[in-house]
């Protein structure tokens, strides 16, 4: 622990104000900036107990404000610290004589450990937790890749098209019929026209061969089939 939080201790000191302020947020009991209200221990057991839930016997602490109860809570937290930290950096800042006596010092010094190392802890935790959920999204990201789509494979009906498709096809029926009747109308026409083209491509040809016979002499007999054009 002390190779993953020495780091940490050594970073600057926060203000008076912070370190109230943040006494105060975690333990749920008024810091003054003085930090007088830490010198019973009561505020500093609520406090690690609020950080680290489980580490202090707090059916343990005595409220009464007597030399003997605030050596006792104090006591108390040391074994907490113990507990929470087993390299010994924050046991070692316990210091209970000191902090008995309301040392201002002895206080602050181990109010600014308590700040670092469980700032440093936490910073530790959301970083773990940030490298656990980046790797989790990359592993589900990996197993919901889209695969290519394969060209020759036809693609998937969505859901109610062959009903919509029905529908729609009994809708134009009729006029499928219309346009299908009007077209087999038109072929029959087109039909007509081209025999009557045929027809008279026949009869013009059998008139320009009477008409080039009666030119060679075979009048008479042209003209007979002529007339039976």
């Amino acid at each position: 622990s002390l190779s993953v939080y020495s780091d940490f201790f050594e970073m600057p000191t926060a203000s008076r104000k912070e370190l109230s302020e943040w006494a105060a947020s975690l333990s749920g009991h008024s810091v003054s900036r003085e930090l007088k209200e830490l010198s019973t221990g009561v505020v500093l057991c609520h406090l690690v107990e609020a950080a680290r839930p489980g580490s202090v016997e707090i059916r343990k602490l005595a409220t009464m404000r007597s030399g003997s109860d605030t050596i006792a809570n104090l006591k108390l937290l040391s074994v907490a610290l113990e507990r929470v930290d087993p390299s010994g950096e924050l046991a070692a800042a316990c210091d209970v004589p000191l902090l008995a006596k309301g040392q201002p010092q002895a206080t602050l010094a181990l109010l600014q450990k308590l700040h670092s190392y469980f700032n440093a802890e936490n910073n530790a935790e959301l970083a773990a937790d940030g490298n656990s959920r980046s790797r989790s999204a990359a592993a589900e990201k990996k197993r919901t890749r889209v695969k290519p789509v394969d060209a020759a494979a036809e693609p998937a009906a969505p859901a109610g098209a062959e009903t919509l498709t029905s529908a729609a096809l009994a809708e134009l029926q009729p006029a499928l019929a219309a346009r299908r009747a009007a077209a087999e109308r038109r072929a029959a026409e087109m039909q007509q026209l081209r025999d009557e083209r045929d027809f008279y491509l026949r009869k013009l040809s059998l008139i320009e061969r009477a008409v080039s016979r009666a030119g060679n002499g075979e009048g008479e007999a042209e003209g007979a089939g002529v007339g039976a054009l």
